[in-house]
């Protein structure tokens, strides 16, 4: 089977999706069918299912289900209120202080949730109703939701750099602290812009150290789980999976003991974890196998031969797989779009040495600038979605964040050390 062929059925793949055929089918279809050319139907079914097995039984995949159902319990219980409460709290009476809340709340929320979208759902509908009632324009206020909320693909627990560990054989562990520096940086520069975006500024009134108190007291216990993801991770007292599942039973706890929770609403959490996961799983075992069949063509080693030979040197081949990720992302979800490209990437990152952490954080951020990229980024139709804000109004406010995103993928290509100080000087790496 030739190369044609392999083109012909990525092109029938995208196909299948513009169609609204669900990914994971389209993937399934279009590695079944490969195989199929190559080894005839009987053999292609035997070895898909085998294909299919091997990629998820994997421990390490573990993680994500367990990840996921925190970030539903989080939802169920609506501590979103708490903590834009508490970031208001924190921030106090800064020029546009409301908007820099927004950006912190959305910090936090991803280092529980690891889901762009979700960051951008629950976070969207607390922030959007108190930016307009503050006098923020539609555009300004579409904006910093959904650029805010893309730091959920990057900070940890980040479902597409779980995926990424596991398909490149990297310590998941490692790839959540490289994240820390640059998603400080990242939402600080947020932080800065939302200061200057809004003009005239708009002040509100600062809390009194007595409002502020209970407010920072009943929002702590929830601010403090990223910080504690993070630092068990780093001092190495647990493993990420393990993190995962202290994660869901603390939050459980928290809102049993807060009366937010109830079997209901807990069952219902559950629920939605389940088919939240099994889509993503399901995306995982085919983009798996359609790898595998990639593999057999030596496709991967036949890209990363060839850049060796390329003009322009790693600079451009860099540029270059920022670019096809940019596109492809503004279509495809951030884990499909890190279980198909990933495979043909990753060779290349290794060719124009980019060390495998860096590389992933550097998809990460990439990914995000894809969450919010005109015309159909995910973040931008989900905040159009749930605030009836047209998408033609953010496509320019939206634009300094993505200015943002990208100096910070190119200072993590130049600056390796931003990604790997951290996971140098881990307790258990």
């Amino acid at each position: 089977m030739g190369d044609g062929s392999l083109f012909a059925l990525i092109i029938g793949m995208f196909a299948l999706m513009a169609l609204g055929i669900p990914i994971f089918v389209s993937i399934g279809v279009t590695a079944f069918a490969g195989l199929a050319l190559m080894f005839g139907f009987n053999q292609a079914a035997v070895d898909f299912t085998s294909f299919l097995w091997q990629s998820l039984n994997r421990f390490e995949l573990v993680t994500i289900p367990l990840f996921i159902f925190a970030a539903m319990l989080v939802q169920a219980a609506s501590f979103g209120d708490e903590l834009f409460e508490f970031a208001k709290a924190c921030i106090g009476a800064v020029p546009n202080g409301l908007g820099v809340a927004v950006i912190l709340t959305c910090a936090i929320f991803a280092g529980i949730t690891g889901s762009s979208p979700v960051t951008a759902v629950t976070v969207g509908l607390i922030a959007l109703p108190a930016l307009a009632r503050e006098g923020y324009s539609d555009k300004v206020r579409g904006a910093l939701v959904a650029g805010g909320g893309t730091l959920g693909i990057l900070l940890p627990p980040s479902l597409p750099l779980i995926i990424y560990g596991v398909l490149t054989e990297t310590s998941i562990g490692s790839l959540f602290i490289a994240t820390v520096i640059p998603g400080l940086l990242l939402a600080a520069m947020f932080s800065l812009y939302a200061i200057f975006a809004h003009r005239p500024a708009v002040r509100v009134p600062g809390y009194r150290w007595a409002q502020r108190v209970p407010i920072i007291r009943r929002g702590l216990p929830v601010a403090i789980l990223p910080v504690f993801i993070i630092g068990s991770i780093y001092f190495g007292l647990v493993t990420p999976t393990e993190t995962g599942a202290v994660a869901a039973v603390y939050v459980l706890l928290l809102g049993l003991a807060r009366r937010r929770l109830d079997v209901k609403k807990i069952l219902h959490a559950g629920q939605m974890a389940a088919l939240t996961s099994s889509m993503l799983l399901l995306i995982f075992g085919t983009g798996s196998v359609f790898a595998r069949y990639s593999a057999m063509l030596q496709l991967p080693q036949q890209i990363a031969g060839a850049v060796g030979n390329l003009p322009g040197g790693p600079l451009l081949v860099f540029t270059g797989i920022v670019v096809t990720d940019l596109l492809l992302g503004t279509f495809l979800e951030s884990g499909a779009l890190t279980i198909l490209t990933i495979p043909i990437f990753f060779p290349i990152a290794q060719a124009i040495g980019i060390d495998p952490v860096q590389f992933g954080v550097i998809i990460a951020v990439n990914q995000e600038i894809a969450q919010i990229h005109p015309p159909a980024g995910l973040n931008l139709v989900t905040v159009s979605a749930i605030s009836d804000i047209p998408l033609t109004r953010m496509m320019v406010s939206i634009l300094p964040f993505i200015a943002i995103e990208l100096v910070m993928v190119y200072a993590l290509y130049f600056f390796p050390q931003l990604t790997l100080f951290l996971p140098g000087h881990m307790a258990m790496p």
